[in-house]
C-alpha cells in the first residue's frame, strides 16, 4: 500500500489547527464567564408569577389631588401597576410611614407589582455637587454598608434610607428602582466612548458622580433590600443608553478604577436582577444585533422603538453571560415612556389616533418581547413643566374634581376588560395566524397563562389580535382591509374593537381591519360592557365622588 505522506501530514496539521482553535474558543469562554456564586450571578427571584402590567407614572397634578385619588383615576383608566416615587427627603420630613395608606389603596384597587423609585437624598445626605439633591449622588457611599453585628450602618446614608423604605413598603413594592436616569446627558457625541471608558461625571447632570459610585449605589440597594426581602427585584434606575449599561456590567464599585479586588470582588451585574429602561418614541432606535433602524412615526414603529431598546439592553446583558445558561437571565421593565395626544413644541410625534393605536400595540409588542411592565408617564396633561411632553396624560385635565379621559386613552380599557395581562405570547400560533392575514396586515396571538380570578371574569384560551401595520404616520387610519378567516377555526368567536364593542362572528360576517387592533376571543358567555367615564365627545364628567356621599347628597335634596 502506497501512503501519500505529504497529504497525510497536511491533514494532521489541519486537524491540529482545528483542535487548537476549538481549545482557544473554549478557554476564552471559560475565562469570560467564570463561575461566580454571588448575587444576580447566582440567582434571581422567580418571575413566573409576574403577569404583564401597564403602569402609570402619576406625575404632579396639584389642586389637592393626592396619590390615593390619582391612583383611583389611574385604575379607572385601565392601569394595574404604578411607578411610585419614595424620595428620602420626603420620607425623612414626613416620616417613613407617610405613604403606607396610599400603598394600601393601590392594593385594594388591584394596582400590584409596584415599582418603588428610590431617589432624592436629604440636603444633609447629599454630596451637594449642585443645589438640587435629586440630581446629586448621595454622600457617604463608601462607609461600610453593615456594621460588625450585621445591622445596617446608619452612617451610610443611602443604606439606612433603603433599609427604612424596604421595611415599611416591602408588602406593597415588588421592584426597587435605584435612581432616575443616571446616564442622562446632553453630550450624545461622547456616549460611544462609554463602551471602552468610564463616563465622565461632568456630562451626567442627573448623577454627577462616577460610574463606580453608581455601581456602589446599586450594590448598597441590592445588599440591603435583599437582606430584608430576598424575593424583591432590584434594578438599575431608568437607563437609556446601552453603553452606560455596558459600563455597569464591565466595572466594579472600586472607587479608584472599577477593577476587581478583594474589597470590590464583583462587577455591577451582581447587584441587579431587573433592568429598568426609559424610551420615548420621539427618539429613534437602532437594533444593535440586526443594525435595523427604527425612526419612522407610525404607531407600529413607535411601539417597536420601546421594545427594541429592551432588545438592545438584553443584547448587552447577554454579552456578559446573563443568558440563562452561564448566569441567570434578568427581567425587563420599561418605567417611562409616552406619546403625545397632540404634537407639541419640538415634539412632532403623536396625535389622538396614533397615540390610541400606540397604546394598544405597545401592550401587544411588550408581551411578545417579554417586557414585564410598561409605564406611561403622567396621569393628566396639567402636570407642570413638561414642555415637549405636555400632552402625555391619560386625562385631558383634572380640575376641582372633574376629569376628561382622552379618547386615545380609552383603548386601554378593552385590554382591562379581557384581562390581557394574564396571557403570554404564542409564537407558533402567531406564525400560523400571520399566514391567514392579507398583505400589509399583521397580528399577534396570545395564550392564557394565569387562571381567572372569579366566576364573573370571562375565560378564553387564546386572544387573536390583528391590524394594518403602520410604519409611517401617513398611512395611519387611511386603509381598511377585509379579513377573511376560516370560520371553522373561529367558530363561536367574539370580535372586540378598541371601544369594547363586541359582536359574534357569523359565517358571513365581514371583518374589517384598520390601523387600530381588533381582538378575537372565544365566546364563552356574556361580558360586562366597559364603563367609560364619559361618552365620546361629551366633554367633562364628574369623577371620584364616593357613592356614600353621592347618596347622602340625594337624600338632602329629597328632604328639601
Amino acid at each position: 500500500m502506497i501512503i501519500n505522506k505529504p497529504k497525510m501530514q497536511k491533514e494532521i496539521r489541519l486537524f491540529l489547527n482545528i483542535f487548537l482553535i476549538l481549545c482557544l474558543i473554549f478557554s476564552i469562554q471559560t475565562q469570560t464567564f467564570e463561575s461566580i456564586s454571588y448575587g444576580a450571578y447566582k440567582e434571581v427571584p422567580n418571575s413566573d408569577n409576574l403577569q404583564y402590567r401597564l403602569g402609570n407614572g402619576l406625575g404632579y397634578i396639584g389642586n389637592g389631588w393626592d396619590d390615593a385619588r390619582m391612583s383611583n383615576l389611574s385604575q379607572r383608566a385601565g392601569y394595574d401597576t404604578q411607578r411610585k416615587k419614595l424620595p428620602e427627603a420626603h420620607l425623612d420630613y414626613w416620616g417613613y410611614g407617610i405613604e403606607i395608606d396610599d400603598a394600601k389603596t393601590n392594593t385594594k384597587l388591584g394596582i400590584l407589582d409596584v415599582v418603588g423609585y428610590l431617589a432624592t437624598p436629604t440636603a444633609a445626605h447629599s454630596s451637594n455637587v449642585s443645589d438640587n439633591p435629586e440630581l446629586c449622588y448621595p454622600a457617604n457611599l463608601y462607609e461600610p454598608i453593615f456594621l460588625g453585628d450585621g445591622t445596617v450602618n446608619p452612617n451610610n446614608y443611602w443604606a439606612y434610607y433603603v433599609e427604612q423604605v424596604v421595611k415599611n413598603y416591602k408588602e406593597y413594592i415588588k421592584i426597587w428602582e435605584t435612581w432616575n436616569e443616571p446616564d442622562y446627558t446632553n453630550n450624545q457625541n461622547q456616549v460611544g466612548n462609554w463602551e471602552t471608558s468610564p463616563p465622565n461625571p461632568s456630562i451626567l447632570p442627573h448623577w454627577r458622580g462616577t460610574i463606580f459610585q453608581y455601581i456602589r449605589l446599586i450594590r448598597i440597594t441590592y445588599e440591603v433590600a435583599k437582606k430584608i426581602d430576598p424575593n424583591c427585584f432590584v434594578t438599575a434606575g431608568g437607563l437609556g443608553y446601552p453603553e452606560f449599561l455596558d459600563a455597569i456590567l464591565r466595572y466594579t464599585d472600586n472607587p479608584d478604577d472599577g477593577s476587581v479586588t478583594d474589597e470590590y470582588p464583583y462587577k455591577g451585574g451582581a447587584y441587579f436582577d431587573c433592568d429598568a429602561y426609559h424610551q420615548y418614541p420621539k427618539y429613534g432606535v437602532t437594533d444593535l444585533e440586526t443594525k435595523k433602524g427604527y425612526h419612522e412615526k407610525g404607531s407600529d414603529m413607535l411601539a417597536l422603538k420601546v421594545v427594541m431598546l429592551k432588545r438592545n439592553h438584553e443584547y448587552i446583558i447577554k454579552k456578559y453571560g446573563f443568558d440563562g445558561t452561564h448566569y441567570p437571565k434578568k427581567i425587563f421593565v420599561n418605567t417611562e415612556t409616552g406619546v403625545n395626544s397632540e404634537k407639541s413644541g419640538n415634539n412632532d410625534v403623536g396625535g389622538d389616533l396614533i397615540r390610541r393605536n400606540w397604546i394598544l400595540k405597545l401592550a401587544l409588542y411588550s408581551i411578545q418581547y417579554d417586557v414585564k411592565q410598561t409605564h406611561l408617564l403622567n396621569l393628566a396633561d396639567n402636570g407642570k413643566g413638561m414642555g415637549d411632553y405636555s400632552n402625555l396624560g391619560k386625562y385631558q385635565s383634572i380640575e376641582e374634581g372633574f376629569t376628561h379621559l382622552k379618547s386615545s386613552s380609552k383603548g386601554r380599557l378593552v385590554l382591562q376588560k379581557i384581562h390581557f395581562g394574564k396571557f403570554i405570547y404564542d409564537e407558533g400560533e402567531t406564525n400560523n395566524f400571520l399566514e391567514k392575514l392579507p398583505e400589509g396586515a399583521t397580528g399577534i396571538v396570545l395564550k392564557r397563562k394565569f387562571p381567572k380570578a372569579s366566576e364573573e371574569e370571562y375565560y378564553s384560551e387564546y386572544i387573536y389580535s390583528a391590524w394594518i401595520y403602520c410604519e409611517k404616520e401617513e398611512v395611519e387610519g387611511e386603509t381598511v382591509f377585509v379579513l377573511d378567516l376560516d370560520r371553522t377555526i373561529f367558530e363561536h368567536t367574539l370580535l372586540l374593537d378598541w371601544k369594547g364593542n363586541q359582536k359574534n362572528i357569523e359565517p358571513d360576517s365581514e371583518i374589517k381591519l384598520s390601523s387600530t387592533p381588533i381582538f378575537l376571543i372565544q365566546n364563552t358567555g356574556d361580558y360586562p360592557d366597559i364603563n367609560y367615564q364619559e361618552e365620546e365627545g361629551s366633554g367633562s364628567s364628574q369623577s371620584f365622588i364616593e357613592s356614600k356621599y353621592y347618596l347622602l347628597l340625594l337624600f338632602c335634596i329629597w328632604l328639601l
